[in-house]
């Protein structure tokens, strides 16, 4: 059987960095396959520099890694990547939305 979250469309991924400005632009890791008028949370610990607790926001795809949020991050700190990973949480984007099922089989 195939895990329910492996067939989850968008999904989630890491965050490589989010720009100072009204409109963020958040890069990521790998091509993450979002579309314009995705919604997804933000989530960047104060490890980074720059924290966006949970915060929801409506995408416009700019490129394959890259979207622009409506999270005003004008007032805040720089993100900078940690020299060590993290203890526990990932600056990373998730997605909203639901399981796809079309590949889950019984066992």
């Amino acid at each position: 059987m195939t895990s329910p979250a492996a067939n989850f469309t968008p999904v989630r991924r890491l965050i490589s960095a989010v720009t100072i400005a009204e409109q963020a632009v958040v890069t990521t890791t790998a091509d993450h396959g979002y579309s314009t008028g995705d919604w997804v949370r933000l989530i960047v610990p104060g490890v980074y520099g720059m924290v966006i607790d949970y915060e929801p926001t409506k995408i416009t795809v700019t490129s394959t890694t890259q979207f622009r949020t409506n999270v005003d991050t004008s007032y805040r700190l720089a993100f900078v990547a940690p020299t060590a990973p993290p203890a526990f949480t990932n600056a990373q984007v998730v997605p909203f939305g639901g399981v796809s099922v079309t590949d889950v089989t019984d066992p």
